[in-house]
C-alpha cells in the first residue's frame, strides 16, 4: 500500500464497532485482498506483512464484505501509466464506437504537446471523449480491471477518500463510482506524462526504454527532445553519461489524473 492507504486501515481498525461509513455501515472487520482471496486482519501488525503493491487488485481494503479503494484528499492520480500498446484494446473492451479514430484525437494531442502546439499536459477530457466514454474508462480502470492485467479478482465496489493525516469520521468519505464521477469530473483531466531514454534516473529510463520496445507505443515515441528530465538526486545530471544526445528520445503515457 502507498501515500495514506495503510495509515487509513490502521485508523479503521482500531475504530471496528464503533465508526460507520456512507454506504457500508458500521465497520466490523477489515480484510486484504492476497491473490484471489482476503485474509482479514485479526492484529494490525499483521497489515505490514499481508499488504502488496498488487497492480491486478483495485480494491485496497476489504471493509466488510466490500471492495474498496482509497484516495487522498486533493490532488491524485486515480490511474497511472496507460500505454498506448493496451489503450486499444480498452477502448474496444469498453465498446466504443469508433477506437481507432478515439486514439487518433489522442495521437493527435499528444503530437500537440511534444511540438509545442498546446500548453499544459493536463488536459480537459472534453476534448478527447464523449462524456458516456470518459465515464467508462475512468470506471474500468478504477474499479474494474487494468490494461495489461485484465479483469481483478478483487474489484473495487466503493472509493473512500480521506485526507493524509488527521483523520475523523467526518472526514472520510466514501463514494459510489457514480457518485465520485459526478463530483469531481471537472477535476478529473487526461494528463499527458513523459520520460526520456537518456535520462539520469535508472527507474524512468528503463521505464521508457521499456515503453519503446513495444511496437504499438511508436507513436508516442519522438527523436526530439520535449522538455528536460528532473536532475537526479543521486548523480546531479539530467542525462546520463553514455547515452548520447542523438540517441535520447522522449516516451509519452498517459495519466488520469484528478486536481
Amino acid at each position: 500500500m502507498a501515500g495514506n492507504e495503510k495509515d487509513v486501515v490502521k485508523y479503521l481498525f482500531n475504530r471496528i464497532g464503533k465508526i460507520e461509513l456512507h454506504h457500508i455501515g458500521k465497520v466490523e472487520k477489515i480484510g486484504v485482498p492476497s491473490g484471489n482471496s482476503t485474509v482479514y486482519l485479526s492484529d494490525i501488525d499483521d497489515l505490514d506483512t499481508l499488504s502488496t503493491e498488487d497492480a491486478n487488485k483495485k480494491a485496497d481494503v476489504i471493509i466488510n464484505e466490500s471492495g474498496v479503494s482509497i484516495k487522498q484528499s486533493g490532488a491524485s492520480f486515480p490511474f497511472n501509466r496507460l500505454q498506448r500498446a493496451e489503450i486499444l484494446d480498452v477502448f474496444e473492451q469498453l465498446n466504443f464506437a469508433d477506437p481507432e479514430s478515439q486514439l487518433d484525437k489522442i495521437d493527435k494531442e499528444i503530437d500537440n504537446f511534444h511540438y509545442g502546439r498546446i500548453q499544459g499536459r493536463s488536459r480537459p477530457w472534453e476534448n478527447l471523449f464523449e462524456e458516456n466514454d470518459f465515464y467508462a474508462l475512468v470506471k474500468f480502470l478504477m474499479m474494474t480491471g487494468s490494461p495489461n492485467k485484465g479483469i481483478s479478482s478483487h474489484k473495487a465496489d466503493f472509493i473512500l477518500v480521506a485526507p493524509s493525516v488527521g483523520f475523523s469520521e467526518k472526514n472520510i468519505k466514501v463514494f459510489t463510482f457514480d457518485e465520485y464521477f459526478e463530483h469531481f469530473k471537472s477535476n478529473i483531466y487526461f494528463a499527458i506524462r513523459r520520460q526520456w531514454i537518456g535520462q539520469s534516473s535508472d527507474s524512468e529510463h528503463r521505464r521508457a526504454v521499456g515503453l519503446a520496445r513495444k511496437s504499438d507505443n511508436q507513436r508516442w515515441v519522438y527523436d526530439s527532445i520535449s522538455g528536460q528530465p528532473r536532475v537526479s538526486k543521486k548523480t546531479g545530471k539530467r542525462w546520463r553519461d553514455e547515452i548520447t544526445p542523438e540517441d535520447r528520445k522522449t516516451v509519452y503515457m498517459i495519466f488520469v489524473e484528478k486536481v
